[in-house]
């Protein structure tokens, strides 16, 4: 739905696109992402993080929601 007007799910345009997703106690209102361990692993690795807020998106009719990282490349 974010590169879409329309609801995959019911075919609706009433969509509402990038809503801030905020957090509460305990539960930060962003997600971590993390690099993949290559197949050929080297003796010495270190995976790479990165922390992102995402943002979400909302079908008005039916509800289908959809959630994108902001910052998704690790």
């Amino acid at each position: 739905m974010a590169n879409t007007d329309t609801c995959p799910k019911c075919g609706s345009t009433e969509i509402i696109s990038e809503l801030q997703i905020r957090g509460g106690d305990g539960h930060p209102p962003y997600i971590q992402i993390s690099e993949p361990e290559p197949p050929n692993r080297p003796f010495i690795w270190s995976p790479k993080f990165e922390r992102s807020q995402f943002t979400a998106s909302v079908c008005g009719s039916c509800g289908h929601t959809e959630f994108y990282a902001v910052n998704y490349k690790a």
